[in-house]
């Protein structure tokens, strides 16, 4: 199986309540939209090659998509109710595994999901160790099958504030 990289978003910061008084709907916060801008502009300097950039379908995680969107225009954009708060992992691998085999993907969610679906990528249990993954952080990791059948190979973590640091 070709191997390609999965990159892993936090969504940046966000509201504390949104007007309508749901989670859902809780947006980006102007500090936010600032923060993902500078890390798209350091994640682009980096010459990634997005095949598919996807998002949960919480307002917030669509919001940091559109900022990443501003500099991958490239990528194929979907939103996967997966991604939403509460993951699971092998169903989202799977998914993964149909839709993107080869390509490399931006996936951008929450925690503690994200970091359940890296411990879980990297050995193959979701308890499998734990990391605090900071709003706007981004991991990358390297997969060809992703677990039942095989595991990934971490690469590298980055803040938000690290990568806009990188322009």
């Amino acid at each position: 199986m070709p191997q390609r990289r999965i990159y892993l978003v936090r969504h940046g910061v966000a509201e504390d309540y949104s007007s309508s008084g749901r989670d859902f709907d809780r947006r980006l916060t102007a500090e936010g939209h600032e923060k993902m801008a500078r890390a798209a502009r350091g994640l682009a300097a980096l010459d990634l090659e997005i095949g598919l950039l996807v998002s949960s379908p919480l307002a917030r995680a669509i919001d940091t998509a559109d900022e990443l969107a501003e500099k991958f225009a490239e990528a194929r954009r979907e939103v996967w109710e997966e991604l939403a708060c509460g993951v699971d992992e092998a169903a989202l691998s799977a998914r993964l595994e149909e839709a993107a085999p080869s390509a490399n993907v931006m996936l951008v969610g929450h925690e503690p999901d994200i970091g359940e679906l890296l411990a879980y990528w990297l050995t193959g249990r979701s308890s499998g160790f734990y990391t605090r993954v900071r709003k706007g952080s981004v991991s990358c990791v390297l997969a060809g099958a992703l677990p039942p059948s095989g595991v990934a190979s971490f690469e590298w973590m980055m803040t938000a504030k690290q990568l806009g640091r990188i322009t």
